[in-house]
């Protein structure tokens, strides 16, 4: 009789470009209120997690004050993630326009880097943009595995193709990672087909289940004027 073997479980990273990421939750969800933790667990799925990296340029003051102080409490949440490191490029103002400087070579940088360190089995990486292709064929050249997760009709081809394997995101894979907002221009926009009733009862629900207080009467919900 054989002795059993159990297969050691991957280690996975995850690397994701904010900016990238962001855009493209906007355009193709329409709410970008991620929950980041929940993500995380999703894309990583059997692996075992050793760290999240967040890539982002920081806002100056001086340049955009209401930007700045979105990102700082943005940046605040992103710090009570679990295994989260947030990683910073920086913001140049050229002429009216601010450009993002630093963020993709920080990740290029840390993807092969930790990789020949041999921190993770597998990397995945949060972007669609091509320029990272060539840091992929490193780590893939060390014998380990990159994943891509991304949005399908935002994702350059040749960095899909050059990944091992793409984890398409879409509505219906982030339904249950996305926060139902009580902001009214998160309700009106916000999860896709839903009114803006059903999507605050959902978070009022939400706060229930984590034993937090309601003091609000919940909107009834309309079930004859549904736009889905």
């Amino acid at each position: 009789m054989q002795s059993g073997f159990i297969k050691p479980q991957k280690r996975a990273m995850v690397f994701i470009d904010g900016n990238n990421l962001y855009f493209g939750m906007k355009k193709n969800v329409g709410n970008y209120n991620l929950n980041y933790w929940k993500f995380i667990q999703k894309i990583v799925g059997d692996c075992e997690l050793v760290r999240a990296y967040f890539y982002t340029a920081i806002f100056r003051k001086e340049d955009d004050e209401k930007l700045f102080n979105s990102q700082q409490k943005f940046l605040s949440y992103l710090q009570e993630v679990p295994y989260m490191q947030v990683t910073t490029g920086r913001i140049e103002k050229r002429g009216e326009a601010l450009v993002e400087k630093g963020v993709d070579v920080n990740l290029a940088v840390d993807l092969v880097r930790f990789g020949a360190k041999r921190l993770y089995d597998v990397a995945i990486l949060v972007s669609g943009d091509g320029d990272y292709a060539p840091a992929v064929n490193a780590v893939k050249d060390m014998g380990l595995h990159v994943e891509n997760a991304f949005f399908f009709d935002e994702v350059s081809i040749h960095l899909k193709h050059v990944c091992d394997r793409f984890i398409q995101l879409d509505f219906d894979f982030l339904r249950d990672c996305l926060f139902a907002s009580a902001i009214p221009a998160f309700v009106r926009n916000g999860v896709e087909s839903k009114q803006a009733g059903e999507v605050e009862r959902e978070y009022f629900d939400a706060i229930g289940e984590a034993g937090l207080p309601i003091d609000k009467e919940l909107p009834p919900t309309d079930k004859n004027n549904s736009h889905s």
